[in-house]
């Protein structure tokens, strides 16, 4: 029995409990009451081992999703550099033939014009990536805070 289960047992007992003349009072027996109340601290625990795993979970995934989007950002920041650093190259040999100085030029630039677009492609990729993976953990940690929040709830109406 879960916990919600033995305190729905508890005012069943209640409510089918014989009253204390001219009170409002209700006899039950102490014996169950009891039982029921150990019953429900040995469960306790498992709620509380629940919660635990749950936390553990959520810093579990954003410590991945951070070490995802970091190595995501250093790939594309490394791809850039060795984007550029090739369009340099090239336009430096471009530079040194005689014959093709000026389309040399342009072409280095339109090499260098591509790989800065791309170097913004990718990091507009990992961006996103990184967003989509923050917006996964965070839809996951609500719905586990919710599945608490609900847990505690009802703790509270137990009350």
């Amino acid at each position: 029995m879960d916990i919600l289960q033995l305190i729905e047992e508890i005012e069943e007992m209640i409510d089918n409990a014989g009253n204390v003349p001219l009170t409002k009072k209700v006899m039950v027996d102490a014996d169950e009451i009891s039982e029921i109340l150990n019953e429900m601290r040995q469960k306790l625990p498992d709620v509380i081992r629940e919660a635990k795993v749950i936390t553990e979970d959520r810093t579990s995934i954003l410590d991945e999703a951070k070490k995802s989007a970091e190595q995501t950002r250093q790939a594309a920041l490394n791809d850039a550099d060795r984007i550029r650093s090739e369009a340099q190259q090239q336009m430096q040999r471009m530079i040194n033939e005689h014959d093709v100085t000026k389309n040399a030029e342009n072409l280095g630039k339109d090499i260098l014009a591509k790989a800065e677009q791309n170097a913004r492609n990718v990091t507009l990729q990992a961006t996103t990536y990184i967003d989509d993976m923050f917006a996964s953990a965070q839809d996951r940690l609500r719905e586990m805070l919710e599945t608490v929040e609900d847990s505690r709830n009802e703790l509270r109406k137990s009350k």
